[in-house]
Order: structure tokens, then sequence, then C-alpha cells
């Protein structure tokens, strides 16, 4: 089975759906001009920062020269902003609104501590303070003998094991709220309201057990595979 790389997987379909345009609108409404080969790599660039300039060359096939040419053109820096801000809405929803394996939750964190710093902290800006304030409301609900809201539930369950894998590539002053307070919560109330097991995968030891090296060597050979398209 393919990992489940969510940036990618946007980059490949907002790729080949540029190529395929006839009219290819830049983000402010105006004809591009930029080849789908450059288009790609401006997408591409979202992985500056795990990845060098020379490796982000490599990968699109093309000279380190050839790429900071390219990346000098100011429809390819609007490219750049434009899919960080869109992708950053299009992940969000992904995250609250579909269920994935523990394994796929460690891919999809592992390639978001792979991207942009300022995407990550974005993105990280919008999603924790609802995994934070959705706990908040949960425990004062229980503690009060409140009815809870059980269809907050699978969101919750949702963000916490983004948050939880995310700890495994990008350690945060998070971890003590996840460990103290999301967890309890997750274990007494959520997992039984949802009658679901235990998750074991959810324990402070799997911070210390995750492969980095090993999953960026995997998105580079997936990075790769989708830059040998000639399509684009």
């Amino acid at each position: 089975m393919a990992p489940r790389f969510l940036y990618l997987a946007w980059l490949q379909e907002t790729w080949q759906a540029y190529a395929r345009a006839t009219t290819r609108p830049a983000p402010q409404g105006r004809p591009l001009n930029l080849t789908p080969r450059q288009y790609g790599a401006a997408l591409l660039m979202t992985y500056l920062g795990e990845f060098s300039l020379p490796e982000l060359a490599a990968f699109v096939g093309v000279d380190l020269t050839t790429l900071e040419e390219w990346r000098e053109s100011l429809e390819f820096l609007q490219v750049m902003d434009w899919s960080k801000s869109r992708f950053a809405k299009t992940f969000q929803d992904t995250l609250v609104l579909e269920d994935f394996s523990w394994q796929e939750y460690e891919e999809v964190a592992g390639e978001f501590a792979c991207l942009e710093e300022s995407l990550r902290v974005r993105v990280r800006t919008k999603l924790y303070p609802q995994l934070r304030d959705l706990g908040e409301r949960l425990v004062s609900q229980y503690r009060h003998g409140l009815s809870l809201e059980t269809s907050w539930f699978p969101t919750f369950r949702r963000i916490l094991r983004f948050f939880w894998a995310l700890e495994i590539f990008w350690p945060s002053a998070a971890r003590a709220r996840l460990r103290e307070k999301c967890l309890p919560l997750a274990r007494e109330v959520v997992w039984p309201a949802l009658g679901l097991p235990d998750e074991p995968e959810l324990s402070p030891e799997f911070w210390e057990t995750g492969e980095f090296r090993n999953l960026k060597e995997i998105l580079a050979t997936a990075i790769r595979h989708v830059f040998k398209d000639d399509s684009c």
C-alpha cells in the first residue's frame, strides 16, 4: 500500500490539473507562463527546509542553477505562496473529517514535519487550539456530570491521534498536555463511548521509537516517483 503523504498527493493532483488545463490561471486570476515542470517545482518548494534546494532540484530533474533561476520568477513565487495557503485548508479539513490507521497517522505526521516551517506553524496554530478547546469542554462536562457532546468525540480522536504521532517527528511543548490531560480523557471517556478498545499506540513510548530518517527516505522515493511522470 502506498504511504499516506497528504501534501504529495495534493501536489500530484494539483500539478496534473495544471498540466491538463488549456488555460492556466495564476492565483490572482492571470494566465501563468510557467511550464508544467516549473509549476510542479514551485509546488515542491513546500518541502524546502527538511530537503535542501539541491535535493529538490534532483527530484525535479534539473540542475541547481536552473531551479535557482526559476525561483527568481514572480509567478513561481506566487505559486509557492498560494500552494501553502490552499493546502493548509485542505489539510485541516482532511484531519478533522477522515479516520486513518495508526500507520497512516505516522506517515501523515512524518511528512508534515518535512514541510516548510511557516506552513507547519500555520496549520498547528489552527488545529491544536481545536483539540485543546474540545478537551477542555469535554473535561468540564465530565467533571460536572453533564451530558457529554458525543458528536465531538470522533473529531477529538482524529486530532489527538495526529498530534500524538506528530510528537514522534516534531516534538513540542504540547507533550505534557497530550499526556496528562488529553490521553486520560480519551481512555476514560472517548474510547468507551465510541466502543473502541484502549489504543496502545497512544503511549509516550511511541515518541521515542519513531524512525524519522527512514520515513524521510520513503518520502524522498515517493517524490522521485511523482516527478518521473513525463506527462507533466
